[in-house]
């Protein structure tokens, strides 16, 4: 099919080209209680080309683009009947001239731990995790979703690029239910590496002592200022400020002021200060760009600039591709002492941050306030920050947590948080 691909390219006279060829195979375990209720596998192969077209507007040069989804089945004369149409449509998207991507010379050798894993061992294996953590007396897992995939990818490009990887994963869904004293059900995900997966056993504790603990919970904290404790994905989706900030994506239409040498954690910086590596989801970008782990931010200062090679190109910065993915290192402090004093939401509804203000928040579903008097479980109410008033004071605790976005520490402790909640005493 990818050869038939190219041929109508040719056929049809598309100069500049991305191609992409998927297959994957997906093993899907649905789970009530701890019974197998459905077990499930697919295999998929699709096709993704982005056509590029160079021409002239109103005496501007420009290169529009347009991308078409292919299947197995197609005639050839369907496949450039698809390819000449969105070839005709990329004449409406009107963006400033720029080069494509370089080709890609590199070649890429699959991590060991993912080597040999198939779908169904990876979907296998986390169930064994999950379950085999389930065993709080009171709360417990009422359903499970398991989802193992092995996805073989080739991109080929006009430019030269010929590259294929494998990428291996599993993730899922989970509901954690505690009925005593109250019924509380309680939605988790995960998303790990094969390498990571026995990670998934502490999280599934935590959950259970969550949903436990939330079944207890009455109170919401009294309204005030806090040092808050954000730890986990919550933690991730604060730092994800940086990774979006600095992406061309924000920076070529304004958004975004920061370039190499910024300070981007502020020039005040009392608590640690960052150093920040960024690792991709796949060894190669969409547009068949080699993505090593990069150098983000080294002690507070801005190395990197990333994105699509249209922005990129736009900004005069080397197209990256797109990085999400945050490792950094971990603080000195442990999470016992972190936590004295603070309030930890270990729970949210939805636990946001917006790049653009650097506001961040989300509702409590469950909290703990540490205080001298001894540990305050609460619910309700919601933290409200802004990370350029909090990002020079971060403590960072020497506990570590990964996943497959995300490896760094456990926890973070953020000085002067403000909390909406009931009426009451903060300190109390």
């Amino acid at each position: 099919m990818l050869k038939m691909i190219l041929a109508a390219l040719r056929a049809t006279e598309i100069e500049e080209y991305i191609a992409i060829e998927e297959k994957v195979h997906t093993a899907e375990l649905y789970f009530v209680r701890r019974d197998l209720d459905m077990p499930r596998s697919r295999d998929i192969t699709g096709y993704r080309v982005k056509v590029y077209r160079d021409f002239v507007y109103e005496g501007e040069r420009m290169k529009g683009e347009s991308e078409v989804k292919l299947f197995p089945g197609l005639t050839a004369l369907e496949v450039q009947a698809q390819l000449a149409r969105a070839y005709e449509a990329a004449l409406y998207v009107r963006n400033k001239y720029f080069e494509l991507a370089s080709p890609s010379n590199e070649t890429y050798a699959e991590p060991a731990g993912g080597n040999g894993d198939t779908a169904e061992e990876l979907a296998l294996r986390a169930a064994g995790v999950l379950f085999g953590a389930d065993n709080d007396p009171v709360s417990f897992i009422n359903s499970a979703e398991i989802f193992g995939s092995v996805v073989d990818v080739r991109i080929v490009t006009s430019t030269g690029t010929d590259v294929k990887y494998t990428k291996r994963k599993v993730k899922g869904e989970y509901v954690v239910q505690c009925r005593e004293p109250r019924d509380v059900e309680q939605y988790f995900d995960f998303d790990y590496a094969p390498g990571n997966i026995d990670g998934l056993g502490t999280a599934v504790s935590e959950a259970l002592t969550t949903v436990r603990d939330r079944a207890m919970a009455d109170t919401p904290p009294a309204d005030g200022i806090y040092d808050v404790i954000l730890s986990g994905k919550h933690l991730k989706t604060l730092l994800s400020y940086y990774t979006d900030r600095s992406n061309a994506s924000m920076i070529y239409p304004g958004y975004s002021d920061w370039a190499p040498g910024t300070p981007v954690q502020g020039e005040d910086i009392s608590g640690e200060k960052l150093s920040v590596t960024v690792f991709p989801d796949s060894p190669f970008s969409d547009e068949g760009i080699f993505m090593p782990e990069r150098k983000l931010i080294t002690e507070g200062v801005l190395e990197l600039l990333h994105g699509y090679t249209r922005q990129c190109r736009y900004i005069g910065a080397e197209p990256t591709g797109t990085y999400r993915n945050i490792r950094l290192d971990c603080g000195d402090t442990g999470f016992d002492n972190m936590k004295q004093g603070c309030l930890y939401p270990v729970s949210f509804s939805d636990f946001q941050t917006d790049s653009l203000s650097g506001f961040f928040g989300g509702e409590i579903r469950l909290a703990y306030l540490f205080t001298e008097n001894g540990v305050k479980i609460l619910t309700g109410g919601s933290v409200n920050g802004n990370i350029s008033e909090v990002q020079g004071s971060m403590t960072f605790s020497k506990e570590r947590y990964s996943d497959s976005s995300y490896e760094g520490p456990m926890a973070v402790r953020l000085k002067n948080v403000r909390v909406a909640g009931g009426s009451g005493d903060a300190s109390a």
